[in-house]
């Protein structure tokens, strides 16, 4: 069968892109955006800090549970459809969260929050691009991802802005219609996996099927085949083995992977979440505060995508391993409030450094565990990350006990270096088929 590089754009990058949109208001919705609005929500509802913080945790618990659904549904009805919805629901459900008045309204509304998340980016989003890309999974991904990151830069500051021409309510209101904006994007052009149009992953010509009465072959919003045609294209089997259940479960890399970017993430998620009020309460102004978190996220951003081309280079296990060092190493410069030195490293060592956990976590799972397996190991080896939702009790309880987060941070550098160490010892796993002997 004869291959080739099909001219102009591969497609699959329009997919990046939209995942990339998706990241960036899921992301930014349900995390970066409260830099801006902490404090208002505090000094405007009653709430204390640890209340806030409380949001995200309970959100994360409900919105994680549903990822084995969504790791199942990705596999059948494909991404669109879930990230049509979950923009939807996403949109919706911010726009409503700033006229409440007691927290258990809050908190019921951040649930659909990230339920709605989770349907739109995280594995969904993940597995769209990860059926389109084998050898550059990983550049595909650190672009992808970006928008995480990025969504730090931006958000915050254009939270901000907008609660200084008008009020708490119209910022939650102007954010969640530009969440909704994702839906039409994605149905216009997400699609599921280059097989269904005669391409390899990476764009790679399969094979030429007939194209649909009235729509040229190089139309550059395909339509999918029929499941027949599907498995005409692609020859009838998948390339990869596929994993079950209980044979993930028995591989050392699963566990170890899982409890490492676990760990990670509890202090990523903790001190993000809330690292303008960290510098306001240091003595900074707010204006400063949040031009410190946009840089923060900004470095992130570049982060993302130079992390996932270094696992394109060189081992991805041993990539995350430094990567978790260094988140380590980038937070203890936080420790020296007085020094700026010290605050120009942390912005720019930590910020590359957490920049990049997110993008190599799918890209590990993608090279462990095979591009056929992704949703599946994805949506199981994703509830460990329930864990990370520590992390924002472990800074606000920090503050609200301390009067510093301090405490909180000395915690999450142990808990890097303890990662760095795990990712290190990870062994690559014997890939078996579905129902063969572990």
């Amino acid at each position: 069968m004869k291959t080739g590089n099909r001219p102009g754009i591969f497609y699959g990058w329009y997919i990046v892109a939209v995942a990339f949109v998706a990241n960036f208001m899921a992301t930014g919705s349900g995390f970066y955006i409260f830099n801006a609005l902490m404090n208002p929500l505090c000094d405007q509802k009653g709430w204390t800090r640890t209340e806030i913080n409380a949001a995200p945790v309970i959100g994360m618990a409900i919105g994680f549970l549903t990822t084995p659904l969504y790791g199942t549904l990705v596999t059948r009805v494909g991404p669109r459809v879930l990230m049509v919805l979950g923009s939807i629901l996403c949109g919706i459900a911010f726009s409503c969260m700033g006229g409440v008045g007691r927290i258990e309204h809050f908190y019921f509304l951040f649930t659909l929050l990230f339920i709605g998340n989770g349907a739109m980016s995280g594995i969904v989003a993940n597995t769209a691009v990860s059926n389109w890309f084998v050898r550059r999974r990983g550049r595909a991904m650190g672009l992808a991802t970006a928008g995480i990151s990025l969504s730090g830069a931006v958000l915050p500051y254009l939270g901000m802005r907008i609660l200084e021409w008008t009020d708490l309510t119209f910022v939650f209101v102007c954010v969640g219609v530009m969440i909704s904006m994702v839906a039409p994007l994605a149905w216009l052009v997400v699609r599921d996996r280059p097989e269904r149009f005669g391409l390899k992953p990476d764009g790679e010509i399969e094979a030429e099927p007939s194209a649909p009465a009235g729509r040229s072959p190089s139309a550059p919003c395909p339509e999918p085949l029929s499941g027949d045609l599907w498995l005409q294209a692609v020859g009838g089997h998948d390339p990869d083995p596929v994993w079950s259940l209980s044979g993930m479960l028995r591989t050392e890399a699963f566990w170890k992977v899982g409890l490492a970017y676990a760990l990670v993430l509890m202090g990523v998620v903790g001190v993000m979440f809330q690292l303008a009020p960290r510098f306001i309460d240091i003595g900074y102004d707010r204006r400063t505060a949040i031009f410190l978190i946009s840089a923060t996220a900004l470095v992130g951003t570049a982060g993302k995508t130079a992390w996932g081309m270094l696992c394109d280079r060189f081992d991805p296990r041993r990539v995350a391993a430094v990567l978790m060092a260094m988140n380590g190493l980038g937070l203890a410069m936080a420790l020296f409030q007085n020094s700026l030195a010290a605050l120009i490293l942390f912005v720019v060592v930590y910020g590359f450094a957490m920049g990049g956990v997110m993008s190599t976590f799918p890209i590990l799972i993608a090279d462990l565990f095979g591009r056929e397996s992704f949703a599946q190991v994805a949506r199981f080896l994703s509830l460990l990350l329930l864990l990370d939702a520590a992390g924002y009790l472990v800074m606000g309880q920090s503050f609200d006990r301390t009067g510093s987060y301090d405490p909180a941070y000395v915690m999450f550098i142990f808990l890097n270096i303890v990662a760095a160490g795990l990712m290190f010892s990870v062994k690559r796993p014997v890939r078996r088929p579905a129902g063969a002997p572990a």
